[in-house]
């Protein structure tokens, strides 16, 4: 049975007791986190540890069983909402793309500044393409997302999203579909909205950007945040035995050492 929880407003993101089911598994398990405007939190962990869950339930695309979560003081946990009114708080960027295949890039990026925002096509479009300069798809315009890269498309996303204005990005794994040559432009987009101060919660593996761009590194296991903290913390000084693990685990993967302890750098990272 779950009890009714307080939302809270420690920050723009206010995550408490969250916790959520798929039948008989318990997936999350109690999550308790805080993100301030304009910090830049990655979450790490292996494959089923909840990360992507825990990210889909903040923007309501999965129901919460229990808890609740709070985006820039509102409760979008209680259902309360209307989709439209989290799209204007919370961008989300996913592993898939998600573009429309029968409209060009212009139409992707400026059907819902029109729609939910109620733009004007002519606004729109010059939104939509001062957006596309940001993330140099300026001659991608009329393209289809067919005629496009991965890594194109991924930027085509990000500008979508940036164009309901969103407080917040989520970003669950944005690079795990894309060739590994084609993950550094993707990369350079997200370290540059970073750089704006842009509030951002980032899913990801890579772990070299997670430890540059990021304010804080939350590592989590089976439904649970374990640690959490500064990246020179996380990465070279690891306080849980399983972190290190995790950490270890992914140098013997890339070659680059097989030990990892308390105090010890993590190298290559």
């Amino acid at each position: 049975m779950c009890d009714a929880m307080e939302s809270g407003s420690q920050g723009i993101i206010s995550v408490r007791g969250l916790r959520k089911s798929f039948g008989r598994n318990e997936v999350l398990k109690g999550i308790d986190l805080d993100v301030s405007e304009g910090e830049v939190v990655s979450v790490i962990g292996p494959s089923g540890s909840g990360k992507s869950t825990l990210a889909r339930c903040m923007c309501r695309l999965e129901r919460v069983d229990c808890g609740s979560v709070s985006l820039c003081g509102l409760e979008v946990s209680s259902g309360r909402h209307r989709n439209g009114d989290i799209a204007r708080l919370v961008g989300m960027i996913f592993q898939q793309f998600n573009l429309y295949p029968h409209l060009s890039v212009l139409q992707n990026i400026t059907l819902s500044p029109v729609r939910t925002l109620g733009m004007s096509r002519e606004e729109a479009e010059v939104l939509a393409y001062g957006l596309l300069a940001e993330v140099g798809m300026s001659d991608k315009a009329s393209a289809r997302p067919r005629q496009l890269s991965g890594g194109q498309q991924q930027r085509v996303a990000i500008a979508r999203a940036l164009a309901m204005h969103p407080r917040i990005m989520l970003f669950d794994e944005p690079t795990s579909a894309l060739d590994p040559e084609l993950v550094g432009e993707v990369l350079e987009v997200m370290a540059r909205l970073a750089e704006s101060g842009m509030t951002m919660v980032i899913i990801t593996h890579e772990m070299t950007f997670a430890r540059d761009v990021s304010d804080r590194v939350v590592f989590m296991d089976d439904g649970a945040i374990v640690e959490q903290g500064a990246p020179s913390v996380v990465f070279s000084n690891p306080q849980h035995a399983r972190t290190r693990q995790f950490l270890q685990r992914l140098l013997v993967a890339s070659g680059g050492g097989s030990v990892v302890r308390t105090g010890e750098c993590v190298n290559g990272l």
